[in-house]
């Protein structure tokens, strides 16, 4: 199978397994016993909290551990929202293409107040500082903005964006989701500018079930999960003190080879979407900076269900920017903010690099591409440029 998921999960590292499997029958008790084994089960989580703050440009006291990247957006969302509310500030402003871990927490926590401000990115999925302070208040409690998106790939300047919400909103809490930026971009600055950050550990070759929340000192935000003292009585629950080691294997692992990474994906990845443009794909994003993995485009003509099942057949993982009900490709809600239906609306597809990408990987898949296309009757066609510009 040639693998070109890996915006939505990576593989394990090898690292990760050989520092966690010995632990599997030894480390299992509580970390919050006070016993002789829950000491030692805490002595880990606390190396990996120690750690992992460290690789973010956080101090351990700092770093929450919760079960994922949804968890942590929904959190960092409702926490600063019901809060806010007490203190006389209820309105959040996030980008129309955020996850969905952050929009649907931002809607519900609004309710029908009317508090929910959308900033739209320009045509490529970019969301500006410029965008950002148009929507800005002494009344807004959120700004959340994406580090890069999961599904486009886009970056944005978070640094940039913090200055204007410091500027025009100065009580105003910033958050970021940095899921899909933390395998490829140094997180320290854009740790520093904000208040609260979104890291998951399975897009970084950890295991699933584990991630981060940053909540800065002076940030005061509502548990989401009660019930217990752990996590110094912000969230409750029994800590994954193995998830907790993995994701810290993963982070070093990743801030270790990034920049041989980072440049070798980046080629693999333009390579990629020259045959891809060379076959008839149309590029989504060009002219702005695009995560190094993120290949996005439009096969015209096609729909991407129909793509994605012959793909799938003949031993190519990739993934959909839209979700299909009852055979009916619907545009997603980032596609559907660019505005531009008509060129990008069908035939979605989401190729994604890893690390372990090869490039016999990206020789298959262009290969596999192209027979799927033949079958399909798809398009071919050389003589346009491929870029939406």
């Amino acid at each position: 199978m040639a693998y070109f998921d890996h915006a939505a999960a990576t593989p394990v590292r090898l690292e990760v397994l050989e520092a966690v499997a010995p632990l599997l029958t030894t480390a299992y008790a509580n970390p919050s016993a006070g016993h002789g084994q829950g000491r030692e089960a805490r002595a880990i989580l606390d190396d990996a909290r120690e750690e992992i703050a460290h690789l973010l440009g956080a101090l351990p006291g700092e770093l929450i551990f919760t079960s994922g990247g949804t968890e942590s957006d929904n959190w960092a969302v409702a926490g600063t929202l019901e809060r806010g509310r007490r203190e006389g500030r209820g309105r959040a402003v996030v980008s129309s293409i955020e996850h969905k871990a952050v929009l649907e927490a931002a809607e519900r926590a609004t309710g029908r107040s009317g508090e929910l401000s959308l900033v739209e990115p320009n045509e490529y999925g970019e969301v500006t500082a410029e965008a950002v302070a148009q929507h800005l208040g002494d009344d807004v409690a959120l700004v959340s903005i994406m580090t890069a998106n999961n599904e486009i790939g886009v970056m944005n300047d978070l640094v940039d964006i913090a200055r204007a919400v410091r500027r025009n909103a100065a009580h105003a809490v910033i958050h970021s989701d940095a899921v899909q930026s933390a395998p490829w971009c140094d997180l320290q600055e854009v740790t520093r500018a904000v208040d609260l950050l979104t890291v998951s550990s399975h897009k970084l070759g950890g295991l699933k079930g584990t991630g981060v929340l940053i909540v800065k000192e002076a940030v005061r935000l509502d548990p989401l999960v009660v019930g217990g003292a752990q996590e110094l009585g912000r969230r409750a629950g029994t800590q994954d003190c193995l998830g907790a080691m993995a994701m810290a294997v993963a982070l070093r692992c990743a801030v270790r080879d990034r920049d041989l990474d980072v440049a070798r994906v980046s080629g693999l990845r333009d390579g990629f979407l020259s045959g891809l443009v060379a076959l008839g794909a149309v590029v989504t994003a060009s002219g702005v900076r695009v995560l190094p993995g993120h290949a996005h485009v439009s096969f015209p003509g096609l729909l991407t269900d129909e793509l994605l099942v012959g793909f799938d057949r003949a031993g190519l993982a990739a993934s959909a920017g839209a979700s299909c009900a009852s055979g009916a490709t619907e545009l997603s809600h980032v596609v559907t903010a660019l505005k531009r239906e008509e060129a990008v609306g069908k035939g979605i597809v989401r190729f994604s690099l890893g690390r372990t990408t090869t490039q016999t990987d990206v020789a298959d898949a262009l290969e596999i591409i192209r027979r799927v296309l033949d079958l399909l009757g798809g398009v071919r066609s050389t003589s346009a440029t491929g870029l939406l510009d």
